[in-house]
């Protein structure tokens, strides 16, 4: 720290040349920014439930949908039938849509059996002509098990419009496209949107309207918090230069990488105003010390590098370390998120200890004394109140601090884990009234897919294989939470229906392997074989059913899949090979790696910091020390979050790691300070006061900015940013607990040893360092230490 102390001395200008040199260079990055809401590449490539789905969609075909809902009060009339042909006409000229590939009432395969055989053509090719027609149309939708709850409302008051996409569709275009077409169509009905392009859009929505609210919003509240702990023009643009600079080199470093932005990742630039304004309030609280009993501005910028950077440099390796342990999640935005944020914690401790002395040791000396006077006093005697308090009371408060655990730990045991990405979406959010309308009318748009793959080809023919695939989806569907199933023995039910006059008893698997054969030959007459590609395989070996659940409580979707894993190994009993896979098996390993990602999280980091600590510290005790605002933080975090019922997903999932990096800053600066003061007097009281009024002065003006700049994320678009941003701000007052409250009570109840037993030592020091002195700056420092305790 002594090289940068003097060339910061003897060359400012050179150091701000080359801060914005670097600025300029990697500012360009952020033009490179991406956003990603793609879900796929979440999770391992080695995960059973991402080999499972790759296997179903090399199989079966990967087809996103897009699902247009229609709602009115009876769909049968003529000028909702007349809406509903037209749309799925023009949906066919949406780009990336398969043209042949969209179902709806106009377009969706009726199986009707015939003199002669199986008739397979459209449900309803023209608007019906008459009252009568309608009648006919509705009452064949209603005896048709394979529209009516599924393609139609059992209430006939909501119809769907499902067209199928190719692999490369441009999301946005499809997005614009469809709105334009339903615009022309607004008037008694009400239209819904769903499908993978539409909740990419509004996520991406999401993050784009976070980023233009919160951003603007957190750097105000900011400004505002500096005003409030400084009151000075320095204090104001200088920690704010710092943040603007810190953003550009975070987010530029992210888009020279290729990191996209993701939900959890549009927090970092609001991220980086917290972390960078913590940096800048301690230099610039350190620099407004020196140069009260400094001789000129230059060597009040020198000395501050010298004394705060240390404590900077460490806080900030430490924090970064704490960041960089998220990368144990195997949940790829997770672990972008900490790698970024590591480099970003970097890039901002440079700034911050470069930045501001260069800038201070050019400004003017004027003023400084006089805008400080005396304009804390009520600060001053809270604080001193606090110190007193803390080591008085220290018993008690270590025994409340204990208690509170406790009942932490009854919070934490409540905390439930995971959500599927609609619940990112406040409840009156357009994707979540969709989900619910689809839940409600057509038994929901969440899928689990359940591949069944026999020992050998031709065997799904088999009457026997299919019966006991019809066996599970009557057993799946009457499950609570499971609105209905699909499979290719739904369609060997109807041809056998069909081609026995409609009478229900002929509503089953036919006994004969011979009568599928020929049903199928039938229908590959009028209809085409293809048509069960989704559902079959070209070999007859491979079958799958798709599960539509109307729950999104991943603790029901994990309780179903256990219930339907128990009931195909028991039924199938080795003669299939049983995969589960989908939209919901995908959310259900997201959790798991998010479980146990939090848990390896935490211990990880905490050791890392602790072993880090001891080195740099010296000592074991002050070690455990410096870790205690953290954990006490984590504790109390965690158990409010378990009484709040705030669940552990994504987004919640990396407030350990920050607070990890809060924590340790504010423990390190005190611990630092309060180390630094034993060496000059040996008195616990003197230097818990001293230290308080110094850097304890400091987090609470780190406190009061950053709650301002986190507080913003209460306005975000996305349910777990404005957890985050609560459960952040509530960090913060807790680790501020820890560090200025159980900080002096710890150290007055067990007394390191590498704090109180070097009084020898010190006083050496002591009458060195005043042989140093001159007259001038004694009289000047404590003068200016008397004025700051009054």
């Amino acid at each position: 720290m002594k090289f940068i102390a003097n060339i910061i001395y003897k060359r400012p200008w050179l150091v701000l040349i080359a801060l914005l040199v670097t600025t300029i260079l990697l500012g360009t990055g952020v033009t490179k920014l991406k956003t990603k809401n793609n879900q796929d590449s979440e999770l391992p490539k080695d995960d059973p439930i991402v080999k499972t789905n790759d296997y179903l969609e090399e199989v079966f075909g990967k087809k996103d949908v897009l699902i247009v809902g229609i709602e009115t009060e009876n769909i049968f009339n003529k000028k909702t039938l007349n809406k509903i042909i037209n749309i799925s006409k023009e949906i066919e000229t949406v780009k990336g849509v398969i043209g042949d590939e969209i179902t709806s009432l106009s377009t969706i395969n009726n199986i009707q059996g015939k003199d002669w055989g199986l008739d397979v053509g459209p449900l309803m090719e023209e608007v019906p002509a008459s009252k009568q027609e309608i009648w006919e149309l509705r009452k064949e939708v209603f005896s048709n098990e394979l529209v009516i709850g599924r393609l139609v409302s059992k209430d006939a008051k909501f119809t769907s419009i499902i067209a199928n996409l190719n692999e490369d569709y441009d999301q946005t275009i499809v997005y614009n496209q469809i709105s334009e077409i339903i615009k022309k169509y607004e008037g008694d009905e009400k239209f819904y949107l769903a499908g993978a392009p539409i909740n990419s859009h509004e996520i991406d929505t999401g993050i784009q309207d976070d980023v233009n609210l919160l951003l603007p919003l957190g750097l105000l509240l900011v400004l505002i918090g500096y005003f409030i702990s400084f009151r000075s023009t320095k204090g104001v643009i200088l920690p704010f230069v710092v943040v603007i600079l810190s953003i550009i080199w975070t987010m530029g470093l992210m888009g020279h990488i290729g990191f996209p932005i993701t939900v959890v990742s549009s927090v970092l630039p609001m991220l980086m105003i917290a972390i960078s304004s913590s940096y800048g309030i301690h230099v610039l609280h350190r620099y407004y010390e020196e140069i009260l009993t400094s001789e000129n501005r230059k060597a009040a910028a020198r000395e501050t590098v010298k004394k705060i950077g240390p404590a900077v440099l460490m806080t900030g390796i430490t924090s970064a370390i704490g960041s960089a342990t998220l990368i144990i999640f195997k949940v790829t935005s997770i672990q972008e998120f900490g790698i970024i944020t590591s480099l970003g914690i970097i890039s901002t401790l440079l700034v911050s200890i470069l930045l501001i002395p260069a800038i201070l040791s050019l400004s003017k000396k004027k003023g400084e004394k006089k805008t400080r006077k005396n304009r804390e006093a009520l600060l001053n005697k809270f604080l001193l109140w606090v110190a007193k308090v803390s080591l008085k009371y220290r018993v008690r408060i270590l025994i409340g601090t204990l208690l509170l655990f406790v009942i932490s730990g009854i919070g934490i045991s409540k905390i439930r884990v995971g959500n599927d990405f609609v619940k990112y979406f406040p409840k009156e959010h357009v994707l979540r009234s969709t989900f619910e309308k689809f839940n409600d009318k057509l038994g929901g748009v969440r899928t689990m897919d359940i591949m069944i793959e026999a020992k050998e080809a031709n065997m799904i023919k088999d009457p026997e294989f299919l019966k006991k695939i019809a066996g599970f989806q009557k057993f799946a569907e009457s499950q609570p939470g499971i609105g209905y199933s699909s499979s290719f023995s739904d369609i060997i039910k109807r041809m056998n229906l069909q081609m026995n006059d409609a009478d229900p008893r002929y509503n089953t698997i036919p006994d004969s392997k011979n009568t599928i054969a020929q049903y199928l030959l039938l229908y590959s007459m009028s209809g085409d074989p293809g048509d069960f590609g989704d559902l079959i395989d070209y070999d007859y070996q491979r079958a799958k059913v798709k599960l539509f659940l109307t729950t999104s409580e991943q603790e029901e979707h994990i309780q179903l899949y256990k219930t339907f894993e128990t009931y195909v190994n028991e039924n199938f009993k080795g003669e299939a090979n049983i995969e589960f896979g989908g939209e919901v098996m995908f959310w259900l390993a997201q959790i798991r790696y998010i479980v146990n990602g939090k848990i390896q999280n935490i211990f990880l980091a905490i050791l890392i910091v602790l072993i880090f600590c001891m080195i740099v510290l010296r000592s074991m005790s002050l070690g455990f020390l410096s870790i205690v605002p953290l954990t006490v933080s984590s504790i109390l975090t965690f158990g409010f979050m378990g009484f709040l019922g705030i669940r552990l997903e994504t987004g919640t999932a990396i407030i350990t790691a920050i607070g990890i990096g809060i924590g340790i800053d504010f423990a390190i600066h005190y611990l630092l300070r309060f180390k630094e003061e034993m060496m000059i007097d040996s008195n616990l009281e003197r230097a818990t006061e001293t230290t308080i009024l110094t850097s304890g002065k400091a987090i609470i003006y780190d406190v009061v900015s950053n709650i301002l700049g986190f507080i913003v994320f209460v306005f975000s678009g996305f349910l777990p940013i404005q957890y985050f941003g609560w459960l952040i701000s509530l960090t913060m007052i807790t680790v501020a607990f820890g560090s200025l409250v159980l900080f002096p009570s710890l150290l007055g109840i067990f007394k390191p040893k590498s704090l109180f037993q070097q009084k020898g030592q010190q006083e050496e020091k002591n009458i060195e360092a005043i042989k140093e002195e001159t007259p001038q700056k004694v009289i000047k420092k404590t003068m200016a230490l008397s004025e700051e305790s009054n």
